[in-house]
Formats: C-alpha cells, sequence, structure tokens
C-alpha cells in the first residue's frame, strides 16, 4: 500500500508540473513507489531443500540447513500487545531472527516454527554433513 500511495503521488505530480526540478522529484517518488510495491509481493519466509530465505523490504538473507543449530520463537513488546518472533540459531551461535514472520497471534507463530522444525528436522535425517554434528550435540 505504501509502494502504491508514493506511485500515485509521483504519477499525479509528473502530470501535473513541468519544470525539470519537480519531475525529478516525481519521477523518483514513482520509481520508489514501484521498487516498494514490487518487493512486497516477494516478502516472507521460504523454506526449501537448500535453507531458509527471508525477503524483507530492503534486503533477502539466506541460510543454508547445514548452518542451523536450532530453531526458537521469541516473545518481544510488553504487557497484552507482544509479538511472537520466530528465528534460528546459527552453529557460530548467532541469532537469526525472521522478521518477516513475526506475529501477534501466538498460535500462528507457533504453527510457523513447526514447519521451520520440521524441515530442518527432514535435512539433518538425510545430510551427511550435519548428522554427526547433531549426533555430537545431543551427547
Amino acid at each position: 500500500m505504501v509502494g502504491s500511495v508514493f506511485g500515485l503521488l509521483g504519477v499525479a505530480g509528473l502530470v501535473m508540473t513541468g519544470d525539470a526540478a519537480s519531475i525529478a522529484i516525481y519521477a523518483g517518488c514513482l520509481a520508489f513507489g514501484g521498487w516498494i510495491a514490487f518487493r512486497a509481493c516477494f516478502l516472507g519466509l521460504r523454506i526449501d531443500t537448500g535453507g531458509v530465505t527471508e525477503r524483507g523490504l530492503g534486503r533477502s538473507r539466506s541460510v543454508a540447513w547445514c548452518e542451523i543449530r536450532e530453531a526458537y520463537l521469541d516473545a518481544r513488546g510488553t504487557g497484552p500487545v507482544q509479538s511472537v518472533l520466530p528465528g534460528v540459531v546459527l552453529r557460530s551461535g548467532e541469532r537469526v531472527p525472521f522478521q518477516a514472520i513475526a506475529s501477534y497471534s501466538r498460535r500462528a507463530a507457533q504453527q510457523r516454527m513447526n514447519a521451520l522444525r520440521s524441515a530442518h528436522a527432514a535435512h539433518l535425517a538425510v545430510c551427511p554433513a550435519c548428522t554427526p554434528v547433531a549426533s555430537d550435540a545431543s551427547g
């Protein structure tokens, strides 16, 4: 929706103005709005056989299954309005929160976490590189 607002502002400004500086500003608004609207179509978390890819407005981050030690849920905020933020802990100990799938619903966040843990467990079951590390961590 934000991209649409900037895009409409850019189009309206380009139609109604004639000087070069205004055209440059409104063309920038149009381009920025188009970029936000396009990028918003791909927001979220993608779980596949290679790992997890989080797509946000400004960046994307991929984490291979072999780099992930465990998945976690983290509650943020105070009082009755808390968001639940799923994430993973890498083998290096770094915590990687997935802000693209944060939710105010604990049930929805738990469903997403279950899918993430299930896919990670399936990878661990068939990956020869991860099997010794997984057995060392449990013992």
